[in-house]
């Protein structure tokens, strides 16, 4: 009886699909063969599954170190970016180089574990790099590392915009500071802005110590963000510079220009006054001639008196026009001295007889010093006596009582010449005033007194172009003045 379910072929291995009998493995098949006939070769399911699942370990160990290293990648890019931003800000609230290169410096050394580090920065315009901080060093060590301008290494080929580890060969004397008892590698960050290299910095780097891409990319970040605040320093530096000077040039125009208004206001005054005083005696010459002409007079005697007056005018008009004529020659510079070895006692023996002519109030004596041995000093004789008339002609027409009194006294190779009065005295606020052009005009004594109010600055210039010198001193108004001139003896 047959089968109800009689097999049609060979059948296969549970869990395989197949479509006919299976060679063994490396042997060539002559035909189909008999299950159970002979020993199994075919590899266990589960031998091949192990395999599979050791292959599926090592792979997911592979993606988990990867995962790591991406990690450890990711988190030293967002600290770096941290730091970055925290820079960035820093640098953007300053305006000064030396706190931008601090700042820099700080980062470079601490992150990147730096023993040794210095910035320099472009300076003595743009003639050299000048070290402005440095790191691990004592000041010494590196203040005095400066560094020539464009290439601070002219010696070594360098793409001076671009970070590198310097050449053994760069500044060896120099920069060995830097390199320390380790020699360590030097790596160059530049500080590069519309081609302008304002400064570098320069790290020496542990041997062991290696750059990866986000480290050089942060970098990268970091020289960008200092070149531009380096620039913006340098501008804001020269644009203060420029503002100082304008503001200078400003006071100093306005001081110029109260100056000026000074002196047109003096100037104003001075023409006024010199007008009557030049007015005054030409009309006592005008008027005593007129009367001699007329013979208005009673005798001889009150004639010769008419016509000395006129005299005394003459001279007195003829010194005002001779002060106005020095003064334009000295202000043109055609004013000349002849200084040659001169007597001293004698050129005093000559001036005393005019000065003793000079008017002066009732009991205003004149003291004279003892003119005994004497030296000769190197003068112009007929500018030196200009010089005493003025000064005696003032000590008098300012003293209304007391004395006036010349007083020699010999220095080291100079005399010292005094006018000392009991005078009306000068002001502290004048005397700084005193010898200038005018300065008598400005009022007060000067309408009481009369004169130009050139006196004083005559004799200022005749003095120094004698190569002596001329001074004033006194203690306040009503307490008389003290002229002292110096002059080198011959």
């Amino acid at each position: 009886m047959a089968s109800p379910n009689p097999p049609t072929g060979p059948q296969p291995l549970p869990g395989k699909g197949s479509s006919g009998p299976k060679p063994l493995p490396g042997k060539a098949s002559s035909g189909p063969k008999q299950i159970g006939t002979g020993p199994q070769v075919a590899r266990p399911q589960g031998a091949e599954l192990l395999a599979e699942l050791m292959q599926t370990q090592r792979q997911l160990t592979q993606s988990m170190l990867e995962v790591r290293d991406l990690r450890s990648k990711l988190n030293r890019r967002s600290h770096h970016m941290q730091v970055l931003q925290h820079v960035s800000e820093i640098l953007a609230a300053t305006s000064k180089g030396g706190q931008v290169v601090s700042v820099v410096l700080d980062v470079l050394v601490q992150e990147f574990q730096c023993p040794r580090g210095a910035v320099w920065i472009l300076e003595d315009g743009g003639a050299s790099y000048v070290p402005r901080e440095g790191a691990g060093l004592p000041r010494p060590a590196w203040s005095s590392l400066r560094l020539p301008a464009p290439n601070p290494f002219p010696d070594v080929p360098l793409v001076l915009f671009q970070s590198q580890f310097l050449d053994a060969s760069c500044g060896p004397e120099l920069l060995e500071a830097l390199r320390g008892p380790e020699e360590a590698a030097l790596y160059f960050v530049p500080f590069e802005h519309q081609l302008l290299l304002l400064g570098f910095a320069i790290l020496a780097m542990p041997r062991d110590r290696r750059l990866e891409d986000e480290d050089q990319d942060s970098i990268s970040i970091l020289q960008r963000q200092t070149a531009v605040s380096l620039y913006n320093a340098w501008l804001f530096r020269d644009l203060s510079e420029q503002r100082d000077a304008l503001q200078r040039q400003a006071l100093e125009l306005e001081r110029v220009n109260v100056a000026l208004r000074e002196a047109d206001q003096l100037k104003s005054e001075f023409l006024a006054l010199t007008s009557h005083e030049l007015r005054t005696p030409l009309t006592g010459i005008l008027g005593f001639t007129r009367l001699v002409l007329d013979g208005l007079y009673e005798d001889a005697e009150e004639m010769h008196s008419m016509l000395q007056d006129s005299y005394l005018s003459g001279q007195h008009l003829l010194g005002l026009l001779n002060d106005i004529l020095d003064l334009a020659k000295i202000e043109s510079g055609r004013l000349e001295v002849h200084p040659e070895p001169s007597s001293l006692a004698i050129l005093l023996e000559e001036v005393k007889p005019i000065a003793e002519a000079y008017p002066r109030r009732p009991g205003v004596h004149l003291v004279w010093p003892d003119l005994e041995e004497l030296p000769e000093v190197m003068v112009d004789p007929s500018r030196l006596k200009q010089v005493l008339l003025n000064l005696l002609s003032n000590a008098l027409k300012f003293t209304k009582e007391g004395s006036v009194s010349v007083q020699v006294e010999r220095r080291p190779g100079h005399m010292a010449l005094s006018v000392v009065d009991t005078g009306i005295g000068v002001s502290l606020e004048a005397q700084a005033r005193l010898f200038q052009k005018f300065a008598q005009a400005e009022g007060g004594h000067a309408r009481e007194y009369g004169g130009t109010g050139l006196g004083l600055v005559i004799c200022k210039h005749l003095m120094e172009m004698m190569g002596g010198t001329i001074g004033l001193h006194s203690e306040g108004l009503g307490h008389g003045t003290t002229m002292r001139i110096t002059m080198p003896i011959a």
